[in-house]
């Protein structure tokens, strides 16, 4: 059923499948079976399954009720906006770092934990149950099932940085970063609410690398506005601004757009313009370079 419900609403759900039982090795694991155990027990004083949390709220055993839960809860609007800003993976290193940044567009600040789960999905196991493949399994809590707190200001943002390595039984072509910010207090009405969540691929974020160390630039970049609501101006100036180029990438990680400078012999300033055209609110990062020199920053988009 969950398998269903993912692919009737594509990215818009982002799911992480506990197993409970550790009579099957290849789908238990250990912290999930904890992260379960932070919440109440939801029936009768007991820990029954399958059930469903929905952004960290009880919901039901019976699986057929699922799908009208997860529409509910997709139907909330949330001020919270999260962002891969330089999250990375080596294939041939089989680690990575993941970088997150949470956007607060309310009015009041946030204090919560940035929740990484790594999944797998296309597991082949029989279980007694009769399912044979098993998708969103969680195979690891970066760092722990307690997340990475972090303190959002209104209007502002925060980071979460973790590293994480992928273990050598695990598909990395089948294995998903699933990323969501997390009230871990627990409250009076027995939740644990999240914000906002999102998964994207692993293997996604092997082309979109942060330098180590950059390079000194040889030019100046000014956003304005930032934050924007329509679009903003990238105003280039130095003796390489005429050899400059802007990439933007959008919150999720993935390319949104390349500016270039006229290729003259002068060194500017130039100005660059870029039009939301129905961009969604957020973090965007951008990276300016010419030659050897580079430069990045932050382009907050709000509603």
């Amino acid at each position: 059923m969950l398998d269903q419900i993912c692919d009737e609403f594509g990215d818009r759900v982002a799911p992480v499948q506990w197993n409970a039982n550790s009579s099957y090795p290849r789908l238990y694991n250990q912290e999930a079976w904890d992260k379960w155990h932070l919440y109440p027990p939801p029936m009768s004083g007991g820990y029954y399954y399958p059930w469903l949390w929905t952004d960290g709220k009880s919901s039901y055993y019976d699986f057929y009720k699922w799908r009208d839960s997860i529409v509910r809860h997709m139907a909330e609007t949330s001020d919270v906006q999260l962002a891969h800003v330089g999250t990375t993976y080596d294939p041939l290193t089989r680690s990575g770092e993941v970088q997150v940044e949470c956007f607060n567009n309310s009015a009041s600040p946030i204090t919560a934990a940035v929740q990484i789960v790594i999944t797998e999905d296309s597991i082949y196991y029989p279980t007694p149950n009769g399912d044979t493949w098993h998708n969103h399994v969680c195979r690891d809590y970066v760092p722990t099932i307690n997340g990475t707190p972090v303190t959002i200001p209104a209007g502002g943002y925060d980071t979460a940085v973790q590293t994480f390595a992928i273990d050598t039984s695990w598909v990395e072509a089948r294995c998903k970063l699933v990323v969501w910010l997390q009230n871990m207090t627990l409250q009076p009405d027995s939740t644990m609410p999240c914000y906002q969540g999102m998964q994207t691929r692993l293997l996604d974020f092997t082309a979109v690398e942060e330098p180590k160390t950059p390079h000194p630039s040889r030019f100046t970049v000014n956003v304005s506005p930032n934050p924007c609501r329509t679009g903003c101006e990238f105003t280039l100036s130095g003796d390489a601004a005429h050899n400059a180029r802007v990439t933007l990438y959008s919150p999720d990680g993935r390319l949104v757009c390349i500016l270039s400078a006229p290729q003259s012999l002068t060194p500017g300033p130039y100005s660059l313009r870029w039009d939301r055209a129905g961009r969604a609110r957020g973090v965007y990062l951008y990276r300016v370079s010419a030659g050897i020199s580079t430069a990045e920053g932050k382009l907050v988009v709000t509603d």
